[in-house]
């Protein structure tokens, strides 16, 4: 501020010197912010006078605070000043002061000592005079103060657009890092931006209205709790077309009236859909209420509010998807494992019990069992008496009549007139259906958000069940197939993987010569490999080989993120190291070249793998011998870009050069992806491992050190 303030000083002391008036510049308080400029009284005068007129000062800015122009004031007989106000921001106003105007009366009265009214300000000898001989004196002065007050705001200006611009930054970086209430970031908007009078947030509820729950500017107690549908106003009209949208001299638009009619008076008007993933969660909006149009710059930083806003949500919501995932999971495997450990039927029951009543939250559970054609067993927690005894009736008589299928009967939702919504899963096993586990929901939304998850945790239970009836032998893959269908729930592409990499490693390990049991040991660990050893136990899955696999899997793998080669790590088995090489070739678009990073892995079995994948390649093209003859005429394009990378970057593979070279080229991962006709998700992992090669930890980072290590375009 004092540089700014360090020019309008030397822009007044120019002035006064052209003008022949005295000048100086006060805030809206009347405090001083630089020393007079002219032709003034004397220092031990002006320190006599200067707290009077201050206070002088005041009470005029007090009494014109609503004026907009130069104006002149009159403060003793024949005696006259000019004052114009300067606008740097909406919040702050300052003041130009001119004097003094004195007639040529005042003066002769001053020489006599004879004016009146000057008891306490001395005004005719404090300020510089101007004789008014002519009547065009007084105008020419205003018309001078005035500019003088246009060009002091061009100079003041910028200070408090930077300050303005610093708090916006600030606000936008308290965002980013998450937390506050929408009250508090609209509070925050409207104080960080000098040209919104009003903000607010009108929030996403039932029926598609949005209500305005936060809210910041004049007319608040009335404006809030105010309610829009799709279409309805400025706000139902963005929530419909989820755009962006500025309006400008609202003040006459239908569309504000029901401000209006509250109290608000927009004149410019603004609305930002915010988004929660791809789903509308609200609208963002503001405005002014005395400019007609809000600049560019405040566009600007409305948008990029509203898109904060919208990431802030998107993160909470995979924040939670990844805590109530991870819950699941866990959960899941508790429950496995407890399950498995039941001595009877009973204990077996009141574990799904207890378990979806925690997760649920549900008001009632439980568990109907088929005892024989006539009669069943229950379990159950929440239930009265005759209410459980009804219950027990209708799921029984309902699922009865399902008996006999061609098919394996599914998970329902069943809402009845005297129960709150049930999710219902058929405990069966072995084409017999054993029993029925029915859990109260809160309401319907529910059934999507836990039906594969209950599902996958009763064909566990009806395992377990038929076994303790003694109904047969349970396959030992059992455990294998719902860890992997649990995958699939969790993890769409994971679980996508492990069937590619089992189709690979069955006929892989075959022309191995590996026998039947290794081969079985095999294909049910591909199904499984993602589960880290820790996870799975010693107890879930139904061989220790396979457990030992999965460790050599995730051990292998890991030595490549380290840097360990085969001769400081130890020696691992062969189902592991076929694993390991099959997951790095489908990680990273089916390329060979980086399953030579897997040095733990023995040459021999990496030498057999390759010769196995390359038998299994079905070469398919279309050749043009005009396009043949033609490309011998013009030099040829190179499959990658030549980035002739130092010495020091040598470990990465070929691949991750070629990708290292198309982000040099300022390609994205989508267009990098088509160009080198692989998966979007596979550059990601190419990025990864080269990030972690090269020690960096985004692109601007790796793009600068392999400038800084002298890359050679």
């Amino acid at each position: 501020m004092e540089r700014h303030l360090s020019l309008a000083q030397s822009l007044q002391d120019l002035f006064a010197e052209e003008s022949g008036l005295s000048v100086m510049l006060t805030n809206d308080r009347g405090e001083w912010l630089t020393r007079p400029s002219g032709t003034i009284a004397s220092a031990p005068e002006m320190a006599m006078c200067r707290d009077k007129l201050k206070a002088c000062q005041s009470e005029l800015i007090q009494s014109y605070a609503g004026t907009r122009h130069g104006v002149v004031l009159g403060v003793a007989p024949g005696v006259w000043l000019l004052m114009a106000p300067i606008f740097p921001n909406k919040e702050q106003i300052c003041y130009v002061w001119g004097g003094c105007l004195v007639d040529e009366k005042a003066i002769a009265q001053a020489m006599s000592h004879e004016v009146s009214g000057e008891t306490d300000i001395p005004w005719t000898r404090l300020w510089g005079a101007v004789s008014l001989a002519e009547p065009g004196h007084t105008e020419k002065a205003v018309a001078q103060i005035g500019r003088l007050a246009a060009v002091a705001e061009g100079v003041l200006k910028p200070e408090y657009t930077e300050r303005s611009f610093l708090r916006s930054m600030e606000l936008l970086r308290r965002m980013t890092i998450g937390g506050g209430s929408p009250a508090e970031r609209i509070r925050g908007l409207v104080a960080a931006s000098d040209e919104l009078e009003f903000a607010g947030y009108a929030a996403k509820t039932e029926g598609l209205r949005f209500t305005i729950g936060a809210y910041a500017g004049a007319a608040a107690e009335s404006v809030s709790g105010l309610s829009f549908s799709l279409g309805e106003g400025f706000v139902g009209q963005v929530a419909t077309t989820r755009k962006p949208a500025f309006w400008e001299y609202t003040d006459h638009d239908p569309r504000t009236f029901v401000f209006a009619e509250r109290g608000l008076y927009p004149t410019a008007f603004f609305c930002v859909p915010v988004m929660r993933e791809r789903e509308l969660a609200g609208i963002l909006f503001g405005g002014s209420v005395t400019e007609p149009s809000l600049g560019k710059n405040a566009r600007s930083f409305v948008q990029a509010y509203g898109a904060n806003w919208s990431k802030q949500l998107t993160l909470e919501t995979v924040r939670e998807d990844r805590d109530t995932n991870f819950t699941r999971l866990s959960t899941f495997v508790e429950t496995c494992g407890a399950i498995n450990q039941a001595q009877d039927a009973k204990r077996l029951s009141y574990i799904l019990v207890d378990m979806s009543l925690n997760l649920v939250e549900g008001s009632f559970c439980c568990v109907v069992l088929k005892q024989s054609s006539s009669k069943v067993q229950l379990v159950s927690r929440g239930l009265g008496g005759q209410q459980a005894e009804k219950l027990v009736k209708e799921v029984a008589g309902r699922w009865a009549r399902r008996e006999g299928g061609t098919s394996a009967p599914e998970t329902e939702l069943y809402e009845g007139a005297d129960t709150p919504p049930m999710l219902e899963c058929p405990l069966y096993y072995a084409k017999e259906l054993l029993g029925v586990w029915c859990i109260a929901l809160k309401h319907t939304e529910q059934y999507v958000l836990y039906r594969d998850y209950m599902t996958i945790v009763a064909q566990a239970a009806s395992s377990v069940l038929y076994r303790l009836w003694g109904k047969g032998r349970i396959d030992s893959g059992d455990a294998v197939q719902l860890l992997n269908r649990a995958l699939g729930y969790w993890d769409a592409y994971m679980y996508q993987m492990t069937h590619e990499a089992q189709e690979l490693a069955l006929p892989f390990a075959r022309s191995l010569k590996l026998s039947d049991a290794e081969l079985k040991q095999i294909g049910e660990a591909c199904l499984i490999y993602p589960y880290p050893p820790s996870f799975l136990g010693d107890d879930l899955l139904p061989s220790p080989e396979q457990l030992a696999i999965i460790r050599d899997f995730h051990a292998i793998t890991g030595d490549v993120g380290e840097g360990r080669t085969q001769s400081s790590g130890p020696a691992y088995g062969a189902g592991g190291q076929i694993i390991a090489m099959i997951y790095t070739y489908l990680q990273f678009g089916r390329d060979l070249e980086a399953v030579d990073s897997l040095r733990t892995v023995t040459p021999k079995l990496r030498k057999a793998f390759r010769s196995f994948i390359e038998s299994r390649e079905v070469v398919e093209k279309e050749f043009s011998f005009a396009e043949e003859a033609a490309a011998t005429k013009e030099p040829a394009v190179p499959e990658r870009p030549d980035i002739r990378l130092p010495a020091e970057m040598s470990s990465l593979s070929s691949r991750e050069q070629e990708v290292l070279g198309h982000v040099l080229l300022g390609k994205s991962n989508r267009e990098i992806a088509e160009e080198l006709r692989i998966s979007e998700h596979t550059v990601k992992n190419h990025m990864t491992n080269i990030f972690h090669k090269l020690g960096v930890t985004d692109r601007a980072q790796a793009i600068a050190l392999v400038y800084k290590s002298g890359w050679n375009r």
